[in-house]
């Protein structure tokens, strides 16, 4: 019955449809779009393109995020536990074999816990 009144032109019926139903939504969008004249097609076109640019960065950035986040917590991770085996005296290259941290970032790590032992 919806449908009938967005076919219909009835605007505010069209605009309820519109918040309820996605399909609806696009459906008038689309129409919307073929009806305008020239000028108003090209305004939809590049705000269309826009927001889908616009959705596409976000999305990226969410994403690149994310990855950068877990590399960082894994880093932190692997210090921590090379910390502790630095405390338990083992040696920059067990513990580079365990973490799969660098020798040279253990040894910043023990200079750090002011550690005073050689390997």
């Amino acid at each position: 019955m919806k449908r009938i009144y967005v076919i219909g032109g009835d605007r505010k019926m069209m605009e309820e449809c519109k918040k309820e139903n996605e399909e609806i939504k696009e459906a008038v969008e689309q129409l919307t779009q073929m009806s305008a004249d020239e000028y108003e097609r090209e305004l939809y076109e590049i705000r269309e393109r826009s927001r889908l640019t616009y959705n596409t960065e976000m999305n990226e950035a969410r994403r690149k995020g994310l990855e950068e986040g877990i590399e960082k917590g894994e880093k932190e991770s692997k210090s921590k536990i090379a910390k502790k085996l630095l405390e338990r005296k083992m040696s920059t290259k067990e513990i580079a074999e365990i973490t799969g941290l660098k020798e040279e970032e253990i040894e910043k790590l023990k200079d750090n816990q002011k550690i005073g032992y050689t390997n």
